[in-house]
């Protein structure tokens, strides 16, 4: 599926709010809440805002569904009026953007040394340069398991040590610290984060569910060399012919988590290999994020991660459903306004 680079991704929270008991033999109800962050330009990609609920066309199956509200994250770089002057209510301005870095560690780190130093540079640049003061950054990566080696903060220092601790690819921690606000660390199954995240694809299901609570885009910076599982043992034509059974969970765990991924592939050529594309690409575009392959300055796909994440709508409706349905549910995304441009994933999955 070919991607804009204005994203959008998607959040189905398939917790039902309530359910309609009907008479007997008649179908029973399930109204389930669903997020959706929805990035809109203009046709020169100039991003809009002031937008409502009417605004919005939201359709699933066709079906128009009611817009119940809408919250606009910013992290401020794009508004020119002073709040007293800004073209929307100031209430509904939110400003905190998430962002993870993760870093896959290559069979052979010596081979991508140079390339894992670039990397970690361009997230350092990021940080000391870009970083907004509501941004909130957590690093992570994955060497034989799952490792967090920063929970979200907005303290550069801190994570000035964990991006030198991820290069190591050190032990990695284990334990929250105390206090509030979002967090992976409070959140994750520590046992199962060090005794069931052999792939990367577990690590990535994990880190998934562990961010769901937070109820906005959480942008997961993935740099690997191309991500190639136990199980996914047939080559065919440069292509992986089978799929990990850890595939397409990862996948509905990010979804279902508002997760969108950004895969760097570390490598600067891939000799003719064309498969160590194929899973970076796949979580990319199934999740609203983009891939970033051949690269030589990394700083550009940081940059780009971090303009299209400028702002975007936060968008609130409620979904009806027979009761226990389960599975892939399409959703279509527009505007009334058709000089405005959205791009959206295809849906979401239900049940999960």
């Amino acid at each position: 599926m070919k991607r804009s680079a204005v994203l959008v991704a998607l959040l189905a929270l398939a917790v039902p709010t309530f359910a309609q008991q009907q008479q007997p033999f008649q179908e029973e109800i399930e109204v389930n809440a669903v997020l959706l962050d929805v990035i809109v330009t203009d046709a020169g990609g100039n991003q809009i805002l002031g937008l409502g609920p009417d605004d919005f066309v939201v359709r699933e199956n066709g079906v128009a569904q009611s817009v119940d509200s809408v919250d606009y994250f910013t992290n401020r770089r794009l508004l020119q009026a002073t709040e007293a002057n800004a073209p929307f209510k100031v209430e509904r301005v939110r400003e905190e953007r998430y962002f993870i870095f993760f870093f896959d560690k290559p069979g052979d780190p010596s081979a991508l040394g140079s390339q894992l130093t670039l990397a970690r540079e361009a997230v350092r640049d990021f940080v000391r340069n870009d970083m907004k003061e509501t941004d909130l950054v957590a690093i992570a990566g994955h060497d034989m398991r799952l490792k967090i080696y920063s929970d979200f903060t907005g303290d550069k220092q801190q994570l000035e040590r964990a991006l030198n601790d991820a290069t190591r690819f050190g032990r990695g921690l284990t334990k929250s610290t105390d206090g509030e606000g979002p967090s992976i660390l409070r959140t994750i199954d520590t046992k199962e984060m060090v005794n069931r995240t052999g792939t990367v694809y577990q690590g990535l299901d994990l880190l998934a569910d562990s961010v769901r609570p937070i109820r906005a885009r959480k942008n997961l910076v993935v740099f690997s060399p191309g991500i190639l599982d136990r199980d996914e043992d047939v080559i065919r034509g440069e292509m992986i012919a089978n799929r990990s059974r850890y595939l397409d969970p990862a996948l509905e765990s990010l979804n279902a988590a508002n997760v969108s991924v950004y895969g760097v592939q570390l490598q600067q050529n891939a000799s003719g290999q064309a498969f160590v594309h194929q899973r970076l690409s796949e979580l990319s575009e199934s999740t609203g994020g983009k891939y970033f392959q051949f690269n030589t300055n990394f700083r550009n796909a940081v940059g780009t991660v971090e303009e299209t994440n400028a702002g975007y709508y936060l968008l609130t409706y409620r979904s009806k459903q027979p009761r226990g349905t389960t599975g892939f549910q399409k959703v279509t995304v527009s505007l009334k306004n058709p000089e405005f441009k959205v791009v959206s994933r295809s849906g979401y999955q239900l049940g999960s």
